[in-house]
């Protein structure tokens, strides 16, 4: 088989490979679909019941969540507003008009005394003079006289405000039109002030004989004291009337101002044998547990339909930006194991309360174990798939509820993946869930306010949420190292326990190997500044240079950096001394797999050496082989380890390199460090120990700069720079 057919036959064995990740990932993903289908049908289906509005239930039924208590709370709205009094205003209109017609009283009559004079006029008596002309004689008749009683009623009828006292009005045709404008002046303005100030109708007595005993202590005659009192018992009506729109809005302010009484979940609607009444009809008929009447027929294929479209959009997204993610079995295993738990947890959730949501723990976990970009999808995914729940069944389904729920779900999820990215104590991270949940309960009062829910409605569901959020983390810390040992993961926090001095191995070391304690914290520092000096991850990088050379422990004094004087290795062959120091990646692995280490510490370990040859002693056989003439063997003073296959196991090969050559310099100046550490990571890639790890050669040069920076601060006592003194 050429090169090119064994490449080629590589590549196929590999697309082979994720096409069967890729259809395993679906495959987790429609497990969970499926598992969601049921909780969310299950949860919005409950137990319905045979009843009717007059009838005796035939079980007792009780509420499945919180519901208002319909009847009551609008009966003690309704008392509320009754006992608003009535806002009332002026009627400015209606005081136009009064006065108007006031107004129009006084015109008719002088227009009736205007027509009394031209029939007066026309009726004057006559008389023929000698000279055969027409004289008109001195008219010194009564208004008696004048116009009968009848003819006088007739007229008087006719005005605005109508007179049936013939004497009044004989009296106003013998008033002189001076004295009734003076009237007319007085009355109209009187009326103006009263009516336009405004007349309630409890007051108008009180105003009424407050103006007419004015008016009676005027210079008036009786008769116009009569016509004024006649005019303002006509016009000097209630003007401050009541205000429909304002009092009804008064009325709705203190009616919403009622906190409504809630059935509490559990509590009983109706006993057995009871007479249902329509109030407990409506209850009943609102929480969906009538037979017959449910909310919608269409509830199962609309909500499959709508978590298929969640569940697609998901693995869309997941198959085109987290392929690595998609195509790892092990880590859709994950997914999915996170998913299946949060479903159950969902299904907990509703049965306390249909708005609390477990995605705090789904984002928390997934955020840790898996990525940040997979834990924003799914905090999408997630808060559309339980928004469907959070408003519960019945007519309150997909309604205000669920899509505040939705948005806090949204806002408190993306708050604790910020808060938890990269967070290496426990602790942080249950401080991550609850600033997450604070997040979500400010999304759920704000939007109570703009919903005008009432202020303890919000508060309650705010501290639900915070209270979950909080509950939930601290579940997820706890379970955290379970999954971390299931799968083997490496997350920030377990990282950081790992690397606490107080560990137990590492304490061990300390005692039984101070040597290469020391020589393990050098060796940390340089590779953690070089991790962070590439972009490559500083923590791994540090720890597993803390444990690298933990096989040591096992025979602590074959090895320079652990020795006082007697060097063992002086009673030993090349081949001996060289097979325990290479024995020391072995033990390594078996200190390391009896403390449960993370398979990344084990293989920083295992390929910190690589397949490098223990030189001293290889050369050191060597030149025995001149006098004894012994064949020497390289393959046992070579390290069987396989070469770093990450950045991080790389770095701590060339880390734990120059530590040991650099501490091996007697009083080395900074050129003498940089060349050798130089020469190190040179004669790495020379040897060609670095081909299987992704550094290249700039973030190798990167590396070089790093050390040398971090040897200058830990060995700056012992580097002399040229030109100058040693210190004392």
């Amino acid at each position: 088989m050429t090169g090119t057919q064994h490449g080629n036959q590589k590549k196929r064995e590999k697309a082979g490979t994720h096409t069967g990740s890729r259809a395993y990932g679906a495959m987790i993903l429609a497990i969970v679909f499926a598992l969601d289908c049921i909780v969310t049908l299950t949860s919005l289906t409950p137990k319905r019941y045979e009843v009717s509005v007059g009838n005796a239930a035939k079980e007792s039924i009780t509420a499945p969540r919180m519901v208002e208590d319909a009847v009551i709370t609008e009966a003690l709205r309704q008392a509320a507003r009754n006992k608003v009094e009535a806002v009332y205003a002026v009627d400015t209109e209606l005081a136009d008009t009064l006065i108007a017609g006031a107004q129009s009283f006084f015109s008719a009559l002088l227009s009736f005394q205007n027509a009394a004079a031209e029939i007066r006029a026309s009726s004057v008596p006559t008389r023929t003079g000698a000279d055969g002309k027409t004289y008109t004689d001195d008219d010194d008749r009564t208004w008696q006289d004048v116009i009968s009683a009848s003819d006088l009623l007739a007229m008087l009828v006719k005005l605005p405000i109508s007179i049936s006292d013939t004497s009044l009005g004989y009296a106003l045709l013998e008033t002189d039109a001076s004295q009734i404008e003076k009237l007319q002046d007085l009355v109209l303005n009187t009326l103006e002030t009263k009516l336009r100030a405004g007349v309630s109708e409890s007051d108008q007595v009180k105003t009424l004989s407050e103006i007419n005993k004015t008016l009676k202590t005027s210079s008036f005659s009786v008769w116009l004291k009569a016509v004024g009192e006649m005019v303002y018992d006509a016009y000097l009506l209630p003007t401050n009337v009541m205000n429909d729109v304002e009092t009804a809005r008064a009325q709705e302010q203190a009616a919403a101002a009622v906190e409504p009484v809630y059935i509490a979940r559990g509590a009983t609607i109706v006993e057995q044998g009871q007479i249902v009444t329509e109030e407990q009809m409506n209850t009943l008929l609102s929480l969906d547990l009538v037979k017959g009447a449910e909310a919608t027929s269409h509830l199962a294929p609309g909500a499959v339909g709508y978590l298929l479209c969640i569940f697609l959009l998901l693995l869309c997204y997941l198959s085109v930006f987290e392929k690595d993610t998609f195509a790892s079995g092990k880590k859709m295993t994950i997914l999915g194991l996170i998913l299946i738990v949060s479903m159950l947890l969902e299904w907990v959730c509703y049965v306390i309360d249909p708005r609390i949501s477990p995605t705090v723990f789904a984002i928390l976990l997934a955020c840790l174990l898996l990525s940040r970009k997979v834990a924003e999808i799914l905090n999408v995914a997630l808060a559309l798939s339980f928004a469907l729940l959070a408003g519960g069944s019945g007519a309150t389904m997909f309604g205000s509820d669920s899509i505040l729920a939705m948005a806090a779900m949204l806002v408190m999820g993306q708050v604790t993946i910020l808060a938890a990215e990269k967070r290496q104590k426990r602790g942080a991270l249950i401080a991550a869930g609850m600033l997450g949940g604070v997040a979500g309960a400010l999304i759920v009062v704000s939007g109570g306010v703009i919903l005008e829910y009432q202020w303890s409605t919000s508060l309650i569901y705010a501290s639900l949420m915070m209270a979950a959020a909080l509950i939930l983390s601290v579940f997820c810390v706890g379970m955290l190292s379970m999954w971390e040992n299931m799968f083997d993961i490496i997350t920030p926090a377990r990282l950081h326990e790992l690397a606490n001095t107080n560990h137990p191995l590492l304490k061990k070391m300390m005692t039984a190997a101070p040597g290469t304690y020391h020589h393990s914290m050098m060796t940390a520092a340089l590779a953690e500044g070089a991790a962070e000096a590439i972009g490559a991850n500083p923590l791994l990088a540090r720890t597993g240079a803390m444990y690298h050379d933990v096989g040591k422990l096992r025979r602590p004094l074959y090895f320079r950096e652990n020795q006082n004087g007697q060097n063992i290795h002086d009673t030993l062959s090349p081949e001996e001394s060289a097979g325990y120091i290479i024995s020391h990646q072995k033990d390594a692995e078996a200190y390391l797999s009896r403390y449960r280490m993370p398979s990344e510490i084990r293989k920083i370990a295992n390929e910190h050496h690589g397949t490098t040859l223990v030189a001293y002693f290889y050369h050191k056989a060597k030149q025995m082989q001149e006098t004894d003439g012994e064949p020497v063997i390289e393959r046992l003073f070579r390290y069987p380890g396989g070469l770093p296959s990450s950045k991080e196991s790389a770095i701590v090969m060339l880390a734990d390199s120059c530590e040991a050559a650099v501490r091996s310099l007697s009083e080395p100046t900074r050129d003498e460090v940089a060349d050798m550490v130089h020469r190190i990571v040179q004669g790495k890639m020379d040897e060609g120990q670095l081909k299987q790890s992704p550094l290249t050669l700039e973030e190798i040069s990167k590396i070089e700069r790093s050390f040398l920076i971090t040897l200058s601060g830990l060995m700056h006592e012992r580097i002399r720079y040229p030109g100058t003194e040693i210190p004392a």
